[in-house]
């Protein structure tokens, strides 16, 4: 079996974190202070995935879906092993719904979304039977594209003249507040809580005591990036456009204009979005199958591969009817408080205790009762 390489691993949970987090406006509840609530997230979210690591340690050898039944026994472990691949085939289909919801409004309009949706769930099909091990060497050659494209956003941001640093003040006007309410539970859920999805790959990383690293390393870097594109946003629209915008990062491509020659970058925004949303969205279809595969103990993943796609394909298109219901009603008020909290926050914590005390106990003779 084909391993993957420090930098492979750094540049799938990179890509992974930031995926389509950058389109949304991360943060927006905070108004001006989302940059804020973004350096937040991001420093809570890493402490949650060095828990997701520790996890993997105590576990050695084992995947997500292998450590509940470890600790929890088989009949109380399994059943929670099964909600993960459940959520993660569900949350691929809402990265589609966000394919489906953007391309539309910004370079598609006249293209029905089941067209493009379904030669995109094509691609898939055919990167998901290349093997996880391609796509970490494509994550190579992306990382430092993505970097370059953001460097370079920036620099014609301020040749255009159209950031206003005065947009940003007074910074905590309305205190802490409205801060806290965006970083609990979206904030530090949506990037770095869905990193335990990466507790499925860890297994196939070719020197596994530099994971920890490694994920504290591309969590801080998202976040960077993440707090700097914001800060741009608010910087550039103002808080009241800001927090209204549905795609506020995404619309900066579009106010870019140096002496009337370079502007109308949407079709470079939507094309680099896309990609990021492939990574993501290819991580979630590949980790939902292969803990199908484990536990149902089948001998090849790949007979999982377009049934699952089929099904992400008909969530994408489904799952929600319209933008708002797709973000508010789905995704805060659903998703993130009932499914996200119990799956990323209280099981893993639960399941450290529990492994911790079992450590413990064995270490100190107790199974010999």
């Amino acid at each position: 079996m084909e391993k993957i390489s420090n930098y492979q691993l750094f540049g799938l949970t990179f890509l992974y974190q930031i995926g389509t987090t950058i389109i949304f406006g991360f943060g927006a509840g905070a108004g001006r202070d989302a940059w804020i609530a973004v350096l937040l997230s991001s420093l809570l979210g890493t402490c949650i995935t060095i828990i997701y690591v520790l996890l993997m340690k105590m576990n050695p050898g084992l995947t997500l879906v292998q450590w509940f039944p470890a600790q929890f026994g088989k009949w109380l472990g399994t059943p929670i092993s099964w909600l993960y691949p459940l959520i993660f085939l569900f949350d691929a289909g809402r990265v589609a719904g966000d394919l489906k919801e953007l391309i539309p409004s910004t370079l598609l309009p006249t293209t029905p979304p089941l067209v493009f949706i379904g030669l995109f769930l094509l691609v898939m099909v055919f990167a998901l039977y290349l093997g996880i091990e391609n796509l970490a060497r494509a994550g190579e050659i992306l990382v430092p594209i993505v970097l370059i494209l953001l460097s370079i956003e920036v620099l014609l941001l301020f040749s255009s003249d159209i950031i206003h640093l005065k947009y940003l003040l007074p910074i905590l006007e309305n205190g802490w507040v409205p801060i806290w309410e965006n970083v609990y539970s979206q904030g530090i859920s949506q990037t770095y809580g869905e990193s335990i999805i990466f507790a499925m790959i860890w297994t196939q990383v070719k020197n596994p005591e530099r994971i920890m690293k490694i994920t504290i390393y591309s969590s801080i870097l998202s976040g960077i990036l993440l707090a700097l594109s914001v800060t741009l946003a608010i910087a550039t629209f103002g808080e009241d456009l800001y927090k209204r915008s549905i795609y506020p990062l995404f619309s900066l491509l579009g106010v870019v204009n140096v002496a009337d020659f370079l502007n109308n970058l949407d079709p470079f925004g939507v094309i680099y979005l896309t990609s990021v949303a492939f990574f993501k969205m290819y991580i979630k279809i590949f980790a939902g199958i292969k803990a199908i595969q484990q536990l149902t103990h089948l001998h090849n993943h790949r007979v999982l591969i377009v049934p699952a796609v089929i099904l992400v394909m008909y969530l994408g298109m489904s799952v929600s009817d319209n933008i708002a219901e797709h973000i508010y009603g789905m995704a805060l008020e659903v998703v993130t408080p009932y499914v996200w909290v119990p799956l990323f926050f209280i099981f893993p914590s639960i399941l450290l205790v529990v492994t911790w005390i079992r450590k413990k106990w064995l270490k100190g003779g107790g199974h010999s009762v």
